[in-house]
């Protein structure tokens, strides 16, 4: 009798591990400071907004003013959906 050899379709091939410092030499300085200001202005922005916030209810609550600490979050967001679709429009060409 012969043995049946089975096919794993569809299966992603394992990916390499990367060490670490393999990892931080593909780091771009320049992204890390830029995210890094981005949640620095978001956590600022929250602060402003709670204080104002304060002012406005009279007691101590959160609400709109959180979505700034979403701030990087939201930005990775939106300029990945743009490069998509100018990719996108290129590719139509």
């Amino acid at each position: 009798m012969e043995k049946v050899k089975y096919i794993k379709v569809g299966q992603a091939p394992k990916r390499r591990r990367v060490s670490l410092r393999t990892w931080l030499a593909r780091l771009n300085g320049w992204t890390v400071a830029w995210y890094a200001a981005l949640t620095v202005a978001g956590v600022l922005l929250y602060k402003l907004g709670a204080v104002y916030a304060l002012r406005e209810r009279g007691y101590h609550a959160i609400g709109g003013e959180a979505l700034a600490l979403l701030l990087p979050v939201l930005y990775y967001c939106g300029a990945a959906t743009i490069q998509d679709i100018v990719r996108d429009m290129k590719d139509r060409r």
